[in-house]
C-alpha cells in the first residue's frame, strides 16, 4: 500500500476529529460553562488557530500529492479544498468579529453561516473521499 496514500488518510482522520471535537464538545462547554465576554474572548483566540491548523494540514496533503504520489485524482481535490476552505474561513475572521463588534446580525449570521458550511464541506470530504476510492 502507497504511504503517502495512508497518511493523507490519518490526516483527513485528525481533520475529522479536530472538526468533531470543536463543534460537538468545545463550543457547547464554552457556551455553557462561561459568562459572554469570557466566551467570546475564547471563541476569538480558537477559531483562527483552528481554521490555520487546517489549511497547514491541507498544505501536507497537497504536498503529499505532489511530490510523493496520488492514487486518485481525489486525492488532490480533497488536499486542495482543505488548504483552500479554512483559509477563506480564517480571512472572514476579522469581518465576522466586526460585525458582532458592530452589532450587525445580519451580516454575522451570513459570514458565520457561510463559515459553518465550508467547515462542514471539509469535514464531508475528508469523511468520504476513503471510502470513494475503495
Amino acid at each position: 500500500m502507497n504511504y503517502a496514500y495512508v497518511f493523507q488518510i490519518l490526516l483527513s482522520g485528525f481533520i475529522i476529529g479536530i472538526i468533531i471535537f470543536q463543534t460537538a464538545i468545545a463550543a457547547p462547554i464554552v457556551f455553557s460553562s462561561l459568562k459572554p465576554d469570557q466566551s467570546r474572548i475564547f471563541i476569538r483566540s480558537v477559531f483562527p488557530k483552528i481554521f490555520t491548523l487546517l489549511f497547514l494540514i491541507g498544505i501536507i496533503m497537497i504536498f503529499l500529492n505532489l511530490f510523493i504520489g496520488v492514487r486518485h485524482q481525489i486525492q488532490h481535490i480533497v488536499g486542495t479544498l482543505t488548504f483552500i476552505l479554512p483559509l477563506i474561513c480564517a480571512m472572514m475572521v476579522p469581518a465576522t468579529n466586526a460585525a458582532t463588534d458592530s452589532n450587525n446580525s445580519k451580516k454575522f449570521k451570513i459570514l458565520h453561516s457561510l463559515s459553518v458550511a465550508l467547515t462542514m464541506t471539509v469535514l464531508i470530504i475528508n469523511f468520504i473521499w476513503p471510502f470513494y476510492i475503495l
